[in-house]
C-alpha cells in the first residue's frame, strides 16, 4: 500500500496477514462504510439513519453498533472512507497513464471528473453541505477535508514530475481546477449539455497548462 495515501484510510481496514476473524471483521467494516456512501448519496445527510445503513448493509443494527457505536462515530469513518476510495481512483488512474496521455492529452482532468461522478464524492458533497449549519458535524468533517486536500496535492505532485519545479503554480492550479471542475459538477443538470460540460472541461484543461508553459501569468499574491 502507498504510505502517503494510507494516511486517508479508515481505522481498522487493513487485511494482509490477519486472521479469519479480522477478515470478517474488516469485511463487515466496509460492508458499513459502502453502505452509508450509497444512502448518504441516494438520500441526503438528513434522511440517513443508522437503521438505513444497517439495512443496507444486511446486517443488524446491534452488529454494526459493534464497529460504530455513534453515528458520528461512523460518519468520521465515512469521511476517510470517501477520500481514500476517490484518491485511490485518480492517483491510482494518473499512474496509469502514459506520459504522452498525462502531459499532452491532460487526461489527468477528466480523470478527476471521473472521480466526482461517484458515490462517494456525492457522500463527501452531502457531508460538507451538511457541515455548514451541524457544529458537530463541521467539529469533524473540517480537519479531515483539509488534511485530504493536503494528501491531495502531495500524491499529485508525485504523479506529475513536471510539475516539480513549479510547486507554488501546481497548488494554485490545483486549487482553481478543484473549484471550477466541483462548480461544473454541481452545475451539470443546469447546463443540460453534453458537449457543453466537455467544453467547459477542455476550457479548464486548457486554462491549467497555459499556467504550466507560462502562456497564461498567475496572479501575484498580494503583498502585506
Amino acid at each position: 500500500m502507498d504510505d502517503h495515501l494510507s494516511e486517508l484510510e479508515p481505522e481498522g481496514m487493513l487485511i494482509d496477514g490477519q486472521g479469519w476473524q479480522q477478515r470478517k471483521s474488516v469485511q463487515t467494516r466496509v460492508a458499513v462504510l459502502q453502505a452509508a456512501v450509497d444512502c448518504l448519496a441516494q438520500h441526503g445527510y438528513a434522511r440517513t439513519t443508522t437503521q438505513m445503513i444497517a439495512k443496507t448493509a444486511r446486517i443488524s443494527r446491534g452488529a454494526m453498533l459493534h464497529h460504530y457505536a455513534t453515528k458520528q462515530e461512523l460518519i468520521a469513518a465515512v469521511i476517510d472512507y470517501t477520500c481514500y476510495k476517490r484518491m485511490e481512483l485518480f492517483i491510482g488512474g494518473i499512474n496509469a497513464l502514459t506520459e504522452e496521455q498525462r502531459v499532452v492529452q491532460s487526461a489527468g482532468m477528466e480523470l478527476y471528473w471521473q472521480s466526482l461522478l461517484t458515490p462517494e464524492y456525492e457522500a463527501f458533497l452531502e457531508l460538507s453541505v451538511a457541515a455548514r449549519t451541524d457544529e458537530e458535524l463541521r467539529a469533524v468533517f473540517l480537519p479531515k477535508a483539509q488534511r485530504f486536500l493536503k494528501v491531495e496535492r502531495g500524491k499529485t505532485l508525485e504523479a506529475i514530475p513536471e510539475w516539480s519545479d513549479k510547486v507554488d503554480l501546481l497548488q494554485l492550479a490545483s486549487d482553481f481546477t478543484v473549484a471550477a471542475m466541483q462548480g461544473l459538477y454541481l452545475n451539470r443538470d443546469l447546463w443540460d449539455s453534453r458537449e457543453r460540460r466537455a467544453l467547459l472541461r477542455k476550457l479548464i484543461s486548457e486554462t491549467v497548462n497555459g499556467l504550466w508553459s507560462g502562456r497564461i501569468s498567475a496572479p501575484a499574491p498580494r503583498r502585506s
